[in-house]
Protein backbone atom coordinates (compact mmCIF):
# COMPACT_ATOMS: atom_id res chain seq x y z
CA UNK A 1 0.00 0.00 0.00
CA UNK A 2 2.99 2.30 0.82
CA UNK A 3 4.39 2.12 -2.48
CA UNK A 4 1.07 2.28 -4.18
CA UNK A 5 0.14 5.70 -3.08
CA UNK A 6 3.62 6.73 -3.62
CA UNK A 7 2.62 6.00 -7.42
CA UNK A 8 -0.26 7.66 -7.35
CA UNK A 9 1.59 11.08 -5.70
CA UNK A 10 4.35 11.07 -8.89
CA UNK A 11 1.09 10.72 -11.37
CA UNK A 12 -0.29 13.52 -10.12
CA UNK A 13 2.55 15.41 -10.21
CA UNK A 14 3.31 14.90 -13.64
CA UNK A 15 5.69 12.58 -13.23
CA UNK A 16 5.52 8.62 -13.65
CA UNK A 17 7.45 6.83 -11.09
CA UNK A 18 9.79 3.94 -12.46
CA UNK A 19 9.78 1.58 -9.43
CA UNK A 20 7.48 -1.25 -10.09
CA UNK A 21 4.44 -1.91 -7.37
CA UNK A 22 3.24 -5.21 -6.42
CA UNK A 23 0.19 -5.16 -7.58
CA UNK A 24 0.99 -4.36 -11.19
CA UNK A 25 1.21 -7.25 -13.82
CA UNK A 26 3.39 -7.78 -16.73
CA UNK A 27 0.82 -6.75 -19.44
CA UNK A 28 0.61 -3.40 -17.42
CA UNK A 29 4.56 -2.78 -17.00
CA UNK A 30 4.96 -3.95 -20.79
CA UNK A 31 2.01 -1.10 -22.25
CA UNK A 32 3.77 2.13 -20.13
CA UNK A 33 7.02 1.37 -21.56
CA UNK A 34 6.22 1.24 -25.28
CA UNK A 35 2.97 3.88 -24.90
CA UNK A 36 4.13 5.78 -22.63
CA UNK A 37 2.10 9.49 -23.09
CA UNK A 38 3.69 12.68 -23.60
CA UNK A 39 5.83 14.13 -20.70
CA UNK A 40 4.61 17.14 -19.32
CA UNK A 41 6.78 19.47 -17.06
CA UNK A 42 10.51 21.61 -16.96
CA UNK A 43 12.79 18.78 -16.95
CA UNK A 44 11.39 17.56 -20.52
CA UNK A 45 11.93 21.07 -21.75
CA UNK A 46 15.39 21.80 -24.02
CA UNK A 47 16.66 25.22 -22.92
CA UNK A 48 17.63 27.32 -26.12
CA UNK A 49 19.37 30.42 -25.73
CA UNK A 50 18.95 33.19 -27.15
CA UNK A 51 19.97 34.23 -30.56
CA UNK A 52 22.71 36.86 -31.38
CA UNK A 53 23.27 38.15 -34.84
CA UNK A 54 26.23 39.55 -33.93
CA UNK A 55 28.13 36.50 -33.63
CA UNK A 56 30.01 35.19 -36.69
CA UNK A 57 30.54 31.75 -37.47
CA UNK A 58 33.97 30.60 -36.28
CA UNK A 59 35.78 28.30 -39.36
CA UNK A 60 38.12 26.10 -37.96
CA UNK A 61 41.55 25.75 -39.65
CA UNK A 62 43.80 23.35 -38.52
CA UNK A 63 46.80 24.04 -40.40
CA UNK A 64 48.85 27.07 -39.51
CA UNK A 65 51.01 28.34 -41.96
CA UNK A 66 54.37 29.32 -40.77
CA UNK A 67 56.34 29.93 -43.40
CA UNK A 68 55.91 31.75 -46.75
CA UNK A 69 58.51 34.18 -48.71
CA UNK A 70 58.27 37.63 -49.77
CA UNK A 71 59.51 39.46 -52.93
CA UNK A 72 60.25 42.49 -51.38
CA UNK A 73 62.72 40.68 -49.12
CA UNK A 74 66.15 39.34 -50.92
CA UNK A 75 67.64 36.05 -49.74
CA UNK A 76 71.03 38.20 -48.61
CA UNK A 77 69.06 39.83 -45.98
CA UNK A 78 66.81 36.11 -44.95
CA UNK A 79 70.04 34.97 -44.52
CA UNK A 80 71.81 37.67 -42.34
CA UNK A 81 68.79 38.17 -40.23
CA UNK A 82 68.80 33.62 -39.99
CA UNK A 83 72.43 33.89 -38.65
CA UNK A 84 71.98 36.22 -36.55
CA UNK A 85 69.15 34.09 -34.82
CA UNK A 86 71.50 31.40 -34.77
CA UNK A 87 74.40 32.86 -33.19
CA UNK A 88 72.87 35.34 -30.51
CA UNK A 89 69.70 33.36 -29.85
CA UNK A 90 69.96 29.86 -30.54
CA UNK A 91 67.10 29.45 -32.78
CA UNK A 92 67.23 27.08 -35.74
CA UNK A 93 66.42 27.98 -39.28
CA UNK A 94 62.68 27.07 -39.05
CA UNK A 95 62.37 29.23 -35.88
CA UNK A 96 64.31 31.93 -36.71
CA UNK A 97 61.87 32.46 -40.46
CA UNK A 98 58.29 31.29 -38.36
CA UNK A 99 59.27 34.77 -35.88
CA UNK A 100 60.27 36.44 -39.06
CA UNK A 101 56.66 35.40 -41.29
CA UNK A 102 54.99 36.07 -37.58
CA UNK A 103 55.90 39.67 -37.92
CA UNK A 104 55.17 39.75 -41.89
CA UNK A 105 58.62 39.60 -42.68
CA UNK A 106 59.55 42.64 -40.94
CA UNK A 107 62.99 41.89 -40.00
CA UNK A 108 63.61 44.78 -36.91
CA UNK A 109 60.09 43.70 -35.29
CA UNK A 110 61.85 40.06 -35.80
CA UNK A 111 65.24 40.90 -34.70
CA UNK A 112 63.51 42.94 -31.31
CA UNK A 113 61.02 40.06 -30.53
CA UNK A 114 63.83 37.26 -30.61
CA UNK A 115 64.85 37.62 -26.96
CA UNK A 116 61.70 37.51 -25.51
CA UNK A 117 61.11 33.77 -26.53
CA UNK A 118 63.74 30.81 -25.54
CA UNK A 119 64.11 28.29 -28.42
CA UNK A 120 63.03 25.02 -27.82
CA UNK A 121 66.22 22.96 -26.99
CA UNK A 122 67.65 19.65 -28.70
CA UNK A 123 64.83 20.11 -31.48
CA UNK A 124 66.23 18.00 -34.79
CA UNK A 125 64.54 18.93 -37.45
CA UNK A 126 64.82 16.70 -40.69
CA UNK A 127 67.25 18.83 -42.74
CA UNK A 128 69.11 18.38 -39.29
CA UNK A 129 69.08 14.68 -39.15
CA UNK A 130 69.97 14.52 -42.97
CA UNK A 131 73.31 16.76 -42.26
CA UNK A 132 74.42 14.76 -39.13
CA UNK A 133 74.24 11.67 -40.86
CA UNK A 134 76.20 13.02 -43.79
CA UNK A 135 79.19 14.67 -41.66
CA UNK A 136 78.96 11.34 -39.60
CA UNK A 137 79.80 9.52 -42.69
CA UNK A 138 82.58 12.03 -43.26
CA UNK A 139 84.03 12.57 -40.24
CA UNK A 140 82.70 9.64 -37.95
CA UNK A 141 82.74 10.56 -34.26
CA UNK A 142 84.66 13.99 -34.78
CA UNK A 143 81.78 15.61 -33.05
CA UNK A 144 83.61 19.49 -33.39
CA UNK A 145 83.76 18.50 -37.05
CA UNK A 146 80.42 18.06 -37.30
CA UNK A 147 79.59 20.98 -35.35
CA UNK A 148 80.97 22.89 -38.29
CA UNK A 149 78.27 21.52 -40.96
CA UNK A 150 75.72 22.32 -37.75
CA UNK A 151 76.54 25.20 -36.07
CA UNK A 152 73.22 25.72 -34.23
CA UNK A 153 74.01 22.68 -32.33
CA UNK A 154 76.15 22.07 -29.13
CA UNK A 155 78.37 19.13 -28.42
CA UNK A 156 76.20 17.68 -25.69
CA UNK A 157 73.44 18.02 -28.09
CA UNK A 158 75.46 15.77 -30.99
CA UNK A 159 76.39 13.60 -28.56
CA UNK A 160 73.29 12.52 -26.98
CA UNK A 161 71.34 12.52 -30.51
CA UNK A 162 74.51 10.75 -31.89
CA UNK A 163 73.22 7.50 -28.92
CA UNK A 164 69.52 7.46 -29.94
CA UNK A 165 70.77 7.62 -33.63
CA UNK A 166 73.48 4.62 -33.24
CA UNK A 167 70.29 2.38 -31.80
CA UNK A 168 68.03 3.04 -34.49
CA UNK A 169 69.83 3.70 -37.48
CA UNK A 170 70.57 0.46 -40.34
CA UNK A 171 73.80 -1.10 -40.46
CA UNK A 172 73.54 -0.58 -44.25
CA UNK A 173 73.42 2.77 -46.31
CA UNK A 174 70.42 3.74 -48.48
CA UNK A 175 72.93 3.36 -51.40
CA UNK A 176 73.24 -0.73 -50.44
CA UNK A 177 69.90 -0.89 -49.72
CA UNK A 178 69.18 0.55 -53.32
CA UNK A 179 71.81 -1.64 -54.81
CA UNK A 180 70.03 -4.97 -53.36
CA UNK A 181 66.65 -3.91 -54.47
CA UNK A 182 68.25 -3.44 -58.41
CA UNK A 183 70.39 -6.81 -57.68
CA UNK A 184 67.61 -8.95 -55.99
CA UNK A 185 66.17 -10.50 -59.99
CA UNK A 186 70.18 -11.49 -60.98
CA UNK A 187 70.89 -13.15 -57.53
CA UNK A 188 67.33 -15.27 -57.46
CA UNK A 189 68.55 -17.14 -60.58
CA UNK A 190 71.86 -17.83 -59.11
CA UNK A 191 70.14 -19.47 -55.41
CA UNK A 192 68.35 -21.67 -58.13
CA UNK A 193 71.55 -23.01 -59.57
CA UNK A 194 73.54 -23.11 -56.56
CA UNK A 195 70.42 -25.42 -55.00
CA UNK A 196 70.97 -27.71 -57.44
CA UNK A 197 74.74 -28.04 -56.77
CA UNK A 198 73.63 -28.25 -53.13
CA UNK A 199 71.38 -30.77 -53.75
CA UNK A 200 74.17 -32.70 -55.97
CA UNK A 201 76.55 -32.82 -53.70
CA UNK A 202 74.56 -33.78 -50.45
CA UNK A 203 73.36 -37.18 -52.48
CA UNK A 204 77.66 -37.52 -53.32
CA UNK A 205 78.13 -37.46 -49.52
CA UNK A 206 76.54 -40.95 -48.69
CA UNK A 207 78.78 -42.46 -51.29
CA UNK A 208 82.43 -40.65 -49.62
CA UNK A 209 81.03 -42.11 -45.94
CA UNK A 210 81.24 -45.47 -46.99
CA UNK A 211 84.28 -45.01 -48.40
CA UNK A 212 85.12 -43.07 -45.30
CA UNK A 213 83.86 -46.29 -43.54
CA UNK A 214 86.12 -49.20 -45.55
CA UNK A 215 89.15 -46.94 -44.88
CA UNK A 216 89.25 -46.28 -41.42
CA UNK A 217 90.61 -48.20 -38.69
CA UNK A 218 88.21 -49.93 -36.41
CA UNK A 219 90.95 -48.81 -33.13
CA UNK A 220 91.72 -45.44 -33.63
CA UNK A 221 89.45 -44.43 -36.50
CA UNK A 222 92.84 -43.14 -38.61
CA UNK A 223 92.04 -42.99 -42.34
CA UNK A 224 95.02 -45.34 -44.06
CA UNK A 225 95.21 -47.45 -47.32
CA UNK A 226 96.34 -50.44 -45.99
CA UNK A 227 94.01 -52.40 -43.43
CA UNK A 228 94.68 -55.98 -42.19
CA UNK A 229 91.60 -57.84 -41.39
CA UNK A 230 91.71 -59.15 -37.89
CA UNK A 231 88.73 -60.88 -35.48
CA UNK A 232 89.21 -57.62 -33.75
CA UNK A 233 87.84 -55.98 -36.80
CA UNK A 234 90.26 -53.88 -39.33
CA UNK A 235 93.18 -52.52 -38.03
CA UNK A 236 95.94 -50.45 -39.48
CA UNK A 237 99.42 -51.31 -39.69
CA UNK A 238 100.08 -49.59 -36.10
CA UNK A 239 97.18 -51.28 -34.28
CA UNK A 240 97.65 -54.41 -36.08
CA UNK A 241 101.92 -54.66 -35.05
CA UNK A 242 100.99 -53.55 -31.35
CA UNK A 243 97.95 -56.01 -31.20
CA UNK A 244 100.31 -58.84 -32.48
CA UNK A 245 103.32 -58.28 -30.52
CA UNK A 246 101.04 -58.13 -27.06
CA UNK A 247 97.83 -59.43 -28.03
CA UNK A 248 96.11 -57.28 -26.47
CA UNK A 249 94.07 -53.20 -28.44
CA UNK A 250 96.60 -50.40 -28.67
CA UNK A 251 94.84 -47.69 -26.48
CA UNK A 252 93.61 -44.60 -28.94
CA UNK A 253 92.26 -42.14 -26.67
CA UNK A 254 88.90 -42.34 -25.36
CA UNK A 255 86.11 -41.89 -27.62
CA UNK A 256 84.02 -38.82 -26.39
CA UNK A 257 80.57 -37.98 -26.05
CA UNK A 258 80.32 -35.29 -24.26
CA UNK A 259 76.15 -35.12 -24.60
CA UNK A 260 76.42 -33.17 -21.26
CA UNK A 261 78.65 -30.31 -21.99
CA UNK A 262 76.56 -27.44 -23.07
CA UNK A 263 79.79 -24.96 -23.42
CA UNK A 264 80.84 -23.76 -26.68
CA UNK A 265 84.58 -25.67 -27.83
CA UNK A 266 86.08 -23.89 -30.92
CA UNK A 267 89.16 -26.40 -30.87
CA UNK A 268 86.58 -29.31 -30.93
CA UNK A 269 85.40 -28.18 -34.49
CA UNK A 270 89.26 -27.14 -35.58
CA UNK A 271 90.03 -30.58 -35.06
CA UNK A 272 88.54 -31.71 -38.28
CA UNK A 273 90.23 -30.63 -41.67
CA UNK A 274 88.20 -29.09 -44.51
CA UNK A 275 85.59 -31.14 -46.54
CA UNK A 276 87.22 -32.82 -49.23
CA UNK A 277 90.80 -33.35 -47.33
CA UNK A 278 92.21 -36.18 -45.43
CA UNK A 279 95.21 -36.60 -43.41
CA UNK A 280 97.11 -39.80 -43.92
CA UNK A 281 98.66 -40.96 -40.90
CA UNK A 282 100.97 -42.84 -42.25
CA UNK A 283 102.84 -40.13 -44.63
CA UNK A 284 102.55 -38.04 -41.58
CA UNK A 285 104.68 -40.93 -39.66
CA UNK A 286 107.11 -41.02 -42.70
CA UNK A 287 107.76 -37.19 -42.40
CA UNK A 288 108.20 -37.42 -38.81
CA UNK A 289 110.63 -40.47 -38.18
CA UNK A 290 111.99 -41.59 -41.69
CA UNK A 291 114.53 -39.74 -43.57
CA UNK A 292 114.39 -36.10 -44.56
CA UNK A 293 114.94 -37.12 -48.25
CA UNK A 294 111.95 -39.54 -48.41
CA UNK A 295 110.15 -36.66 -46.50
CA UNK A 296 111.19 -34.29 -48.61
CA UNK A 297 110.36 -36.39 -51.73
CA UNK A 298 107.21 -36.88 -50.16
CA UNK A 299 105.97 -33.14 -49.80
CA UNK A 300 107.67 -32.42 -53.67
CA UNK A 301 105.14 -35.05 -54.96
CA UNK A 302 102.22 -33.62 -53.13
CA UNK A 303 103.34 -30.43 -54.70
CA UNK A 304 103.30 -31.56 -58.27
CA UNK A 305 99.63 -32.53 -57.61
CA UNK A 306 98.38 -29.33 -56.37
CA UNK A 307 99.80 -27.80 -58.84
CA UNK A 308 98.40 -29.91 -61.81
CA UNK A 309 95.36 -29.45 -59.89
CA UNK A 310 95.54 -25.91 -60.09
CA UNK A 311 96.07 -25.91 -63.85
CA UNK A 312 92.94 -28.06 -64.45
CA UNK A 313 91.28 -25.88 -62.49
CA UNK A 314 92.29 -22.97 -64.25
CA UNK A 315 91.83 -24.82 -67.57
CA UNK A 316 87.82 -25.44 -66.75
CA UNK A 317 87.31 -21.58 -65.72
CA UNK A 318 88.55 -21.22 -68.62
CA UNK A 319 86.22 -23.37 -70.66
CA UNK A 320 83.71 -22.03 -68.60
CA UNK A 321 83.57 -18.28 -69.54
CA UNK A 322 83.84 -19.39 -73.11
CA UNK A 323 80.79 -21.49 -72.86
CA UNK A 324 79.00 -18.23 -70.78
CA UNK A 325 80.28 -15.65 -73.36
CA UNK A 326 78.82 -18.08 -76.12
CA UNK A 327 75.88 -18.58 -74.72
CA UNK A 328 74.97 -15.02 -73.54
CA UNK A 329 75.91 -13.86 -76.88
CA UNK A 330 72.60 -13.35 -78.76
CA UNK A 331 70.59 -13.07 -75.77
CA UNK A 332 70.52 -9.43 -75.35
CA UNK A 333 68.10 -9.52 -79.47
CA UNK A 334 65.84 -12.07 -77.99
CA UNK A 335 65.59 -10.28 -74.19
CA UNK A 336 62.40 -7.91 -73.57
CA UNK A 337 62.49 -4.33 -72.62
CA UNK A 338 62.92 -3.81 -69.20
CA UNK A 339 60.05 -1.45 -67.69
CA UNK A 340 61.57 1.89 -66.60
CA UNK A 341 60.10 2.80 -62.62
CA UNK A 342 57.78 5.37 -62.48
CA UNK A 343 58.94 8.17 -62.80
CA UNK A 344 57.63 10.53 -59.33
CA UNK A 345 58.78 14.13 -59.19
CA UNK A 346 58.53 14.15 -55.25
CA UNK A 347 61.26 13.71 -53.17
CA UNK A 348 61.21 11.56 -49.88
CA UNK A 349 63.75 12.34 -47.40
CA UNK A 350 65.80 8.46 -48.31
CA UNK A 351 66.02 9.87 -51.48
CA UNK A 352 66.88 13.53 -50.71
CA UNK A 353 69.64 11.51 -48.37
CA UNK A 354 70.17 9.37 -51.88
CA UNK A 355 70.94 12.38 -53.79
CA UNK A 356 73.26 13.72 -51.06
CA UNK A 357 75.46 10.86 -51.20
CA UNK A 358 75.50 10.50 -54.80
CA UNK A 359 76.86 14.05 -55.01
CA UNK A 360 79.61 13.10 -52.77
CA UNK A 361 80.23 9.99 -54.71
CA UNK A 362 79.60 10.96 -58.47
CA UNK A 363 80.17 14.50 -58.06
CA UNK A 364 78.01 16.08 -60.89
CA UNK A 365 77.29 13.18 -62.86
CA UNK A 366 73.52 13.24 -62.51
CA UNK A 367 72.60 10.78 -64.89
CA UNK A 368 74.58 8.56 -62.13
CA UNK A 369 72.49 9.84 -59.47
CA UNK A 370 69.29 9.59 -61.01
CA UNK A 371 70.29 5.47 -62.43
CA UNK A 372 71.17 4.97 -58.26
CA UNK A 373 67.81 6.74 -56.60
CA UNK A 374 65.69 4.63 -59.86
CA UNK A 375 62.85 7.17 -60.00
CA UNK A 376 64.39 10.31 -60.47
CA UNK A 377 65.41 11.73 -63.81
CA UNK A 378 68.54 13.96 -64.64
CA UNK A 379 66.39 17.17 -65.01
CA UNK A 380 65.21 16.16 -61.38
CA UNK A 381 68.17 15.78 -59.73
CA UNK A 382 69.90 18.91 -61.43
CA UNK A 383 66.60 20.66 -60.31
CA UNK A 384 67.88 19.34 -56.67
CA UNK A 385 71.49 20.30 -57.24
CA UNK A 386 70.27 23.94 -57.62
CA UNK A 387 67.31 24.43 -55.04
CA UNK A 388 68.97 22.24 -52.29
CA UNK A 389 72.46 23.63 -52.75
CA UNK A 390 72.53 26.16 -49.18
CA UNK A 391 70.14 23.59 -47.70
CA UNK A 392 72.34 20.93 -47.60
CA UNK A 393 75.80 22.37 -47.80
CA UNK A 394 75.93 20.57 -51.36
CA UNK A 395 79.29 22.91 -52.55
CA UNK A 396 81.38 21.58 -49.35
CA UNK A 397 80.28 18.02 -50.48
CA UNK A 398 81.21 18.47 -54.31
CA UNK A 399 84.36 20.15 -53.33
CA UNK A 400 85.26 17.22 -50.94
CA UNK A 401 84.46 14.78 -54.33
CA UNK A 402 86.84 17.32 -56.96
CA UNK A 403 89.33 17.15 -53.95
CA UNK A 404 89.59 12.89 -54.47
CA UNK A 405 89.08 12.85 -58.10
CA UNK A 406 89.94 16.31 -59.54
CA UNK A 407 87.45 18.82 -61.42
CA UNK A 408 86.51 17.03 -64.16
CA UNK A 409 85.72 19.61 -67.74
CA UNK A 410 82.28 18.20 -67.40
CA UNK A 411 81.66 20.00 -64.46
CA UNK A 412 83.39 23.43 -65.93
CA UNK A 413 80.81 23.17 -68.63
CA UNK A 414 77.79 22.62 -66.46
CA UNK A 415 78.70 25.55 -63.97
CA UNK A 416 78.76 27.54 -67.34
CA UNK A 417 75.28 26.42 -68.09
CA UNK A 418 74.02 26.81 -64.16
CA UNK A 419 75.34 30.55 -64.38
CA UNK A 420 73.50 31.31 -67.54
CA UNK A 421 70.68 29.28 -66.11
CA UNK A 422 70.62 31.66 -63.50
CA UNK A 423 70.88 34.92 -65.43
CA UNK A 424 67.89 33.83 -67.62
CA UNK A 425 66.10 33.41 -64.75
CA UNK A 426 67.11 36.64 -63.27
CA UNK A 427 65.97 38.44 -66.25
CA UNK A 428 62.88 37.23 -66.28
CA UNK A 429 62.07 38.06 -62.34
CA UNK A 430 63.04 41.04 -63.25
CA UNK A 431 60.28 41.43 -66.11
CA UNK A 432 57.83 39.97 -64.65
CA UNK A 433 58.27 42.60 -61.02
CA UNK A 434 58.13 44.95 -63.50
CA UNK A 435 54.67 44.36 -65.24
CA UNK A 436 53.30 43.43 -61.85
CA UNK A 437 54.43 47.40 -60.91
CA UNK A 438 52.93 48.74 -63.72
CA UNK A 439 49.06 46.83 -63.35
CA UNK A 440 49.62 47.75 -59.71
CA UNK A 441 49.87 51.88 -60.81
CA UNK A 442 46.75 51.23 -62.87
CA UNK A 443 44.28 49.44 -60.78
CA UNK A 444 43.75 50.60 -57.17
CA UNK A 445 44.57 48.15 -54.48
CA UNK A 446 41.07 47.30 -52.34
CA UNK A 447 41.08 45.77 -48.87
CA UNK A 448 39.52 42.83 -50.17
CA UNK A 449 42.85 41.63 -51.86
CA UNK A 450 44.80 38.71 -51.62
CA UNK A 451 48.20 39.38 -50.61
CA UNK A 452 51.27 39.40 -53.41
CA UNK A 453 52.24 36.01 -52.73
CA UNK A 454 48.92 34.33 -53.53
CA UNK A 455 48.18 36.02 -56.77
CA UNK A 456 49.01 33.98 -59.97
CA UNK A 457 50.86 35.74 -62.78
CA UNK A 458 48.83 36.74 -65.59
CA UNK A 459 49.98 34.53 -68.31
CA UNK A 460 48.43 35.98 -71.42
CA UNK A 461 50.32 39.53 -70.24
CA UNK A 462 53.39 37.98 -69.43
CA UNK A 463 54.13 35.83 -72.53
CA UNK A 464 55.08 37.85 -74.85
CA UNK A 465 57.45 39.75 -72.64
CA UNK A 466 58.94 36.23 -71.01
CA UNK A 467 59.46 35.04 -74.65
CA UNK A 468 61.21 38.07 -76.08
CA UNK A 469 63.73 37.80 -73.21
CA UNK A 470 64.17 34.31 -73.41
CA UNK A 471 64.97 34.67 -77.41
CA UNK A 472 67.25 37.73 -76.89
CA UNK A 473 69.27 35.67 -74.28
CA UNK A 474 69.64 32.74 -76.48
CA UNK A 475 70.33 34.84 -79.17
CA UNK A 476 72.92 36.40 -76.95
CA UNK A 477 74.58 32.86 -76.21
CA UNK A 478 74.72 31.95 -79.91
CA UNK A 479 76.75 34.70 -80.52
Amino acid sequence: MVMAEKNLVDIRNGRRSRCSSPNESDDSSDDSDHGGGMRVGSDYQAKVPEYKPEIKPDPRNDAILVWAPAIDLSDGKVDEYVNIAKEKHGYNTEQALGMLFWHKHNIEKALADLPNFTPFPDEWTVEDKVLFEQAFSFHGKSFHRIRQMLPDKSIASLVKYYYSWKKSRSRTSLMDKQAKKLSKTGDSDEESDSNGKRSGDEEETPKENGKEEKDTCGNCGIRTTQLHITPKGSLCNSCYQYWRRTGVMRTAGPKRHDHGQHRHNPMKHKRKPPRGMHLNYEDLQVIVNGPLSQADALLKSLDQELVSLKRQVQNNKQMLSLQKHKMVAGIDDVKPPETNPRINARWTNEELLLAVQGVRKYGKDFQAISEVIGNKTEAHVRSFFVNFRKRYNLDEVLAEYEAEHGKSDSSDKLENDEKEDEKMEVEIKEEINGTEDSANTNSPASSSAPPPLLKQPQAPGLKPTTNGKLMLAIDSLLD
